[in-house]
């Protein structure tokens, strides 16, 4: 397989780490209602969340749409995930040990606790032939952070912990949370920079989140979904660039959440493993 662009692998990890906030380790009442509510979700030992995305950037947009399972029930996490992304059906599940991917008929495989290389999948280039920035394929990449993998291992699906709320506050039936902008930034390009292993001039910086908010809907004490929405400006250093220039682009994301039957138990039962290449 060949190797992921050193761009893809940037976007995919910053914007997998905007939802894995609940990594960051204050807020009073409000906070504990809805940290409580959270967890409520998976009080029996499983969840099912159906996930919408949207972004847009530059006049294109690329949609998404998931539905996640997860058993925890037993000695082995279990979880089943459907989504397409852009024009990519996608089929990804796990027995415990390994994620496996079903792309297309592309089948692969690796395990939960190593770090694979990736593979191209088939998406186009980000930039065309006359080495213009390809907006659609840069919003198509930027997507592939929805997979099974990172939601699981990243804790996409956990409550938002108090280090990283500025504020919160409960209207109703829904928690409106703000983020601590300047740790969030510091916290995203310290994990891009790890992530591949380059200087801050040599990859893709966070600049500003503009108008970033979460809100969590609660309804007979427990949460039902949590929407993230706001626009990422994201500064491209020229060396990744056609061109060589440096180049900035607002990304608007909205991102919605929606459990189903929260606070039931879940049960999967996981296709056949046979047929998957393992990627190391």
């Amino acid at each position: 397989m060949k190797r992921k662009s050193l761009l893809k692998k940037c976007l995919a990890t910053a914007t997998a780490a905007i939802l894995a906030l609940g990594t960051l380790t204050a807020c009073g009442d409000d906070y504990n209602g809805y940290a409580s509510a959270y967890n409520k979700v998976t009080a029996n030992g499983g969840m099912e969340a159906k996930f919408d995305v949207d972004l847009t950037m530059d006049g294109e947009k690329v949609e998404s749409e998931g539905d996640f399972k997860l058993d925890t029930s037993g000695s082995n996490n279990i979880l089943y995930y459907e989504m397409t992304t852009g024009d990519n059906d996608i089929v990804q599940f796990s027995d415990g040990e390994y994620i496996y991917t079903d792309m297309g008929g592309s089948k692969s495989k690796y395990k939960i606790d190593s770090k694979p290389s990736g593979g191209d999948s088939g998406k186009e280039e980000q930039k065309d032939s006359s080495g213009t920035f390809n907006t659609n394929a840069f919003l198509n990449e930027f997507s592939s952070f929805m997979e099974a993998g990172k939601i699981k291992e990243l804790g996409l699906l956990s409550p938002i912990e108090k280090a990283a709320v500025f504020s919160i506050k409960k209207d109703g039936d829904t928690y409106n949370l703000t983020f601590s902008e300047a740790l969030v930034k510091k916290y995203l390009n310290t994990l891009v920079q790890n992530e591949t292993g380059k200087d801050a001039d040599e990859t893709i910086q966070i600049d500003k989140l503009n108008d970033f908010t979460y809100s969590a809907t609660e309804k007979n004490g427990m949460l039902t979904g949590v929407t993230y929405k706001g626009t990422l400006v994201v500064n491209v250093p020229g060396s990744l660039m056609s061109d060589g220039n440096d180049a900035t682009y607002d990304l608007d994301m909205n991102i919605n959440i929606e459990f189903v039957n929260p606070g039931e138990s879940v049960s999967i039962d996981l296709p056949s493993t046979d047929g998957y290449d393992e990627v190391k």
